[in-house]
């Protein structure tokens, strides 16, 4: 993987983590307050689409499946580091939920960069995983 690429992720991951941090400023107390059944599916459905909308970035950008796992790591960093002022200033900064949402809002991240890192480890292990061919000495 370039350089070129790495920088392109890591801005991807950084572009990602300000929209979001945005929409869930703005419609946090719907997205996180509601129900309990409702915030899990909104965990599941939300780690999936991350996941599958970045691995297809990687396919489509043509990233060898054995460079995904450090790709989602370039794309899941910016977000998990950027995360950690808001939450460290919860209150202030996310003044439209409750304080106590706090931990629903850091667990919602912690499984959607979860589920991207180990689907990504999953990928590229498995492709570093495969026989080397005499035509690849």
């Amino acid at each position: 993987m370039s350089t070129k690429d790495r920088i392109g992720f890591v801005t991807l991951g950084f572009l990602i983590w300000v929209v979001g941090t945005f929409i869930y400023r703005l419609t946090g107390s719907t997205f996180f307050e509601g129900t309990t059944a409702g915030y899990w599916f909104k965990v599941g459905f939300t780690g999936i689409a991350y996941t599958a909308i970045v691995l297809g970035v990687m396919k489509w950008r043509k990233i060898k499946q054995e460079d995904w796992l450090q790709c989602a790591i370039c794309v899941a960093l910016p977000g998990m580091l950027g995360e950690i002022p808001i939450l460290a200033g919860f209150s202030e900064l996310m003044s439209n939920m409750h304080p106590e949402t706090a931990g629903k809002y850091a667990a919602f991240l912690f499984s959607g960069y979860s589920t991207l890192i180990c689907a990504a480890w999953f990928i590229s292990a498995r492709a570093n995983d495969q026989p080397v061919s005499k035509a690849d000495i």
